[in-house]
């Protein structure tokens, strides 16, 4: 597979297919964990796993940052035939992710209790979510790492083996759901076992591209550890807050819906908020697809090959966005009785609250790609923008002050506000590209 030479619309396909299905099936997952928890447990379990969203954000933005931020540092001097410095980013961001991994680890063991009620568990929800989070500490270095080896191995080259390990993960994972949480009545803490055995099966086939012929990662001594790792950390910066948001957003959100709006409309926002999970997840799909060939391309100097597989890209993205928003749009009940059982007020809820928010999706996904771009071509303080305005800034004064200035309600409207406002920003940035 040849980054700099092969047909683009191929290559896209070979990357996009198994980056697609990978998001995909992590997402079907994730689904089915709330699914079989809402469904099993009930709708307090169905919150509780809303509470602990942020601190397991937490872990999977850590391996998408040093995953993210060293593969293009890695792509791009891959493009430049420099192998051995390439190699060196790869060492680099690995060790240091598994002192991170070490760090958190311990963190997250002695002080989950207080970690939780911060997150907001009141008494009802917090024995579901100390349950789940029991189960996610046993196996917290695996978390952290399986988005890092697979951005690694679909980086170098073997998209379809990354596909396999999420896949396999994934299969384990919705069976181990099922049997834990229905037959074995194991509860909202059979959900979480099942996760985390499906990412121990992630890991395993992913690091299993180590060993084959297509492996090209070294360990190799790193040099100007403090800059390197910097490099790093600012690369995928913006890449950690498309991710880390997910938790960030979802937790000023069930303070404020909890606040404003009620337990009722926290049960629907975390079918929401789920819902955010799986688009995420999709778009980063093809973000993550294009970033080993811009960053390669951008390396060599190929700004004819860009132009074209970004077209490609944001074509896809642009028709993904309508499809989501209009289903919640057109079918804002069925999209919510898919993870739980409605009654009147839930009912009354959705149709609004699901109607508006969807909304958001189609910036959204514009807004991501044109992030995951930047990124690839070194505009980390452009990408970092984007997601720092959407993800963390904006995202953050409207909701907090939206209820304040308006009502309750106007919780569900704030982050289509935000998307479309970042989206005139992205075009400003894509079009001084252009010129450029």
């Amino acid at each position: 597979m040849d980054l700099l030479k092969d047909n683009l619309k191929k290559l896209y396909l070979r990357f996009l297919i198994p980056s697609l299905g990978s998001a995909m099936v992590m997402s079907i997952y994730t689904l089915t964990d709330a699914i079989v928890i809402g469904k099993g447990v009930g709708a307090n379990a169905l919150a509780a796993l809303s509470i602990t969203t942020p601190l397991l954000c937490i872990l999977m933005s850590m391996g998408i940052l040093f995953g993210v931020g060293g593969s293009v540092q890695m792509s791009v001097y891959r493009g430049t035939g420099n192998y051995e410095k390439a190699n060196r980013y790869f060492t680099l961001s690995f060790a240091t992710l598994a002192l991170i991994a070490l760090l958190l680890w311990i963190i997250y063991g002695f002080g989950i209790s207080a970690l939780l009620r911060i997150m907001g568990a009141n008494d009802i929800l917090y024995p579901y979510a100390l349950s789940y989070m029991r189960y996610i500490n046993i196996f917290l270095p695996v978390a952290v790492f399986s988005n890092y080896f697979a951005i690694f191995v679909r980086a170098d080259g073997d998209p379809n083996r990354a596909m396999a390990g999420v896949m396999s993960g994934g299969v384990v994972n919705i069976v181990l759901d099922i049997v834990f949480v229905f037959p074995m009545q194991m509860g909202i803490g059979g959900a979480a076992l099942a996760s985390a055995i499906g990412m121990v099966i992630q890991v395993i086939v992913a690091t299993t591209h180590f060993f084959s012929s297509k492996n090209a990662l070294k360990f190799i001594r790193p040099k100007h550890v403090a800059s390197s790792v910097m490099q790093i950390i600012s690369n995928g910066i913006p890449s950690f807050f498309n991710e880390f948001a997910n938790g960030f957003i979802v937790l000023l959100f069930n303070i404020q819906i909890l606040k404003y709006c009620g337990s009722a409309a926290l049960s629907v926002y975390s079918v929401i908020s789920n819902c955010v999970i799986l688009f995420n997840s999709l778009f980063t799909g093809v973000g993550q697809s294009v970033q080993p060939i811009i960053a390669t391309n951008y390396g060599a100097g190929r700004w004819d090959r860009i132009q074209k597989i970004t077209r490609m890209a944001f074509l896809t993205i642009g028709v993904m966005g309508l499809i989501f928003s209009l289903s919640g749009i057109l079918f804002p009940e069925g999209v919510c009785a898919i993870f739980m059982k409605l009654d009147g007020e839930m009912k009354a809820i959705a149709q609004m609250g699901i109607r508006m928010y969807f909304i958001t999706f189609l910036p959204m996904g514009i807004n991501l790609l044109t992030s995951y771009y930047l990124q690839s071509i070194l505009s980390v303080k452009k990408s970092l923008c984007i997601s720092l305005l959407r993800n963390v800034i904006l995202s953050s004064i409207a909701i907090i002050v939206f209820p304040i200035l308006f009502s309750g309600n106007s919780l569900w409207i704030a982050m289509p506000v935000v998307e479309i406002v970042v989206l005139f920003i992205s075009v400003v940035f894509l079009l001084q590209n252009r010129r450029g």
